[in-house]
């Protein structure tokens, strides 16, 4: 599933909080140039790390991204042809590539 698919049609804040939206470095940096120029500093969508060198976010973020939505202006302005490449994963798959700080005490 891509980002394109997800968006195509409602999503309930239960459906994408269970989803990952996973990005390429080069889309995160697209990411947060938009957010830069047109967000709201007091709301900045931080994509997470993950081992294979790629980013994700919580796909429920997309329940803000509406008229008022506390992520919309910054949306708005995002390449909508990047959507059908970035892809949408379950959350457990994307956590489980999180990298694991070492433990040592």
């Amino acid at each position: 599933m891509t980002l394109a698919d997800l968006i195509s049609q409602p999503v309930s804040y239960e459906t994408a909080r269970d989803l990952a939206i996973v990005l390429t470095p080069e889309q995160a940096a697209t990411l947060g140039e938009v957010q830069a120029q047109y967000g709201d500093p007091r709301h900045v969508a931080a994509p997470v790390p993950l081992v294979d060198g790629r980013l994700m976010l919580c796909a429920a973020l997309l329940t803000e991204t509406g008229p008022g939505g506390l992520y919309a202006q910054g949306f708005a302005h995002l390449p909508a042809e990047l959507f059908p490449q970035v892809q949408i994963l379950p959350m457990a798959e994307a956590v489980s590539m999180i990298p694991q700080a070492d433990s040592e005490i």
